[in-house]
């Protein structure tokens, strides 16, 4: 989890803080979704057998919609809202 974090933080920086590119100029896809294939989709992928917290992250409309809970993963441009962080 540390590291997930700070690959978030690091992107959201390089990405979005920095002025590298602008908020909407970051595409899930391309920036976004590289980091979270490579430390969340083991357990928040495609396969709904390993998913936990019914949270799908390979997605970009799951990864941005609220849950049952009220828990949003990722609420774009708010990192202090989006529970990831």
């Amino acid at each position: 989890m540390k590291h997930l974090i700070s690959s978030l933080v690091l992107a959201t920086t390089v990405l979005g803080g920095c002025g590298a590119l602008e908020a909407n100029d970051i595409s899930f896809n391309k920036h976004i979704r590289p980091i979270l294939a490579d430390r969340c989709f083991s357990c928040h992928g495609p396969d709904s057998a390993t998913r936990k917290a019914d949270l799908r992250l390979d997605l970009e409309e799951n990864a941005k919609n609220a849950l049952s809970s009220g828990v949003t993963a990722i609420v774009p441009g708010k990192p202090e809202e989006s529970e990831v962080m």
